[in-house]
């Protein structure tokens, strides 16, 4: 009897909390599109990515590598 009644305690409490983030993500999504709407949007940056050769400087070994390099910036857009 007592782990019946601990089961069904247990299932009541799980449905009750998946249907709770249920109607708080339905909530979120109504807030967030009429968000969207009113915030502008932020362009793409523009980065070039350049190979970095090993090298050796001095006593210390500097492995080969990418180097991203950013020529424009983000901005935003209207």
């Amino acid at each position: 009897m007592k782990i019946a009644v601990l089961l069904l305690s247990m299932v009541t409490v799980l449905s009750s909390c998946t249907s709770m983030n249920k109607k708080k993500n339905d909530s979120n999504n109504n807030v967030s599109n009429k968000d969207d709407n009113k915030s502008p949007a932020l362009t793409a940056p523009k980065v070039r990515k350049v190979w970095v050769p090993e090298k050796i400087e001095g006593d210390k070994f500097i492995e080969g590598h990418y180097m991203w390099i950013l020529e424009k910036t983000t901005s935003w857009s209207q």
